[in-house]
């Protein structure tokens, strides 16, 4: 075999190669990477994060009003927020006052509302095409005499991406 013929034979293959390289990267792009970053997750994580601040928000602001007018030591009462007339527990919003407060809440056809009144809490369950995520919600509790009001967010199994496990810690 001549020096000309293997330089033929080797630029040949060095094309063979680059194709099948292309071809299993594609592969690899279709397939597996999807597997492996969530987009749906981190959808429903975001807008919970969002719902949360919005609620975080305006329970502080509420209770600051609260406090000025000194009546947060009463467990019904009614204050005005932003021109709202609102009702609060011990200085915070109701959960039938969170619509009023948050806008994001307005929109009834983006949120799903799990109610739990023997337990003075609501869930609050972002709806991502139409279908709910019941593994991540945002979990509002009613003020009461020995707590004050609070938001938590809960991210089951299903809802874990790693994106969305990297925002987490």
């Amino acid at each position: 075999m001549t020096l000309r013929e293997k330089k033929a034979l080797q630029q040949g293959r060095g094309w063979l190669e680059a194709v099948l390289l292309v071809s299993i990267l594609s592969v690899l792009v279709v397939i597996a990477v999807p597997k492996f970053y969530d987009y749906e997750a981190d959808a429903n994580v975001s807008a919970l994060k969002g719902l949360k601040s919005g609620i975080d928000s305006a329970s502080t602001r509420t209770y600051a009003l609260a406090k000025a007018e000194k009546i947060t030591d009463q467990p019904a009462q009614s204050l005005t927020v932003d021109g709202i007339d609102i009702g609060v527990t011990y200085g915070y919003p109701q959960i039938s006052a969170l619509p009023k407060l948050v806008s994001a809440l307005q929109d009834t056809t983006r949120w799903q509302i799990r109610r739990y009144p023997e337990q003075n809490r609501v869930d609050f369950i972002w709806l991502f095409h139409e279908q709910p995520a019941p593994a991540c919600y945002l979990m509002y509790q009613e003020a009461t005499a020995s707590q004050q009001a609070s938001t938590t967010l809960v991210i089951g199994e299903s809802c874990q991406s790693p994106a969305a496990e990297k925002q987490r810690e």
